[in-house]
């Protein structure tokens, strides 16, 4: 059974939140890359249309990804952000 969950605040609060995982996340060598990379992906909708161009241009300006494996995750998740920012008509 899958659960709801009531967030106290605002919606962009939990977007700003998603940014901020991740932020956390880039460059770090452990399993929280695809596992924030699987929730931001799973969750586009929570994400607002300018966190989401931040998202962005954080893992197009990143200098160290971590691993080839999450260098893949983070390429991976920049495609799927940028469908999501085309869908909504934003470049």
């Amino acid at each position: 059974m899958e659960s709801k969950i009531k967030i106290n605040g605002k919606d962009e609060d939990l977007s700003a939140m998603l940014l901020s995982a991740g932020r956390y996340a880039l460059g770090r060598q452990t399993y929280i890359v695809q596992w924030t990379c699987e929730f931001l992906t799973n969750n586009t909708h929570l994400i607002t249309t300018h966190d989401l161009k931040v998202i962005i241009r954080d893992i197009e300006q990143c200098e160290y990804y971590g691993w080839d494996c999450d260098k893949e995750e983070w390429i991976k998740l920049l495609k799927i952000l940028k469908e999501e920012l085309s869908k909504r008509g934003e470049n």
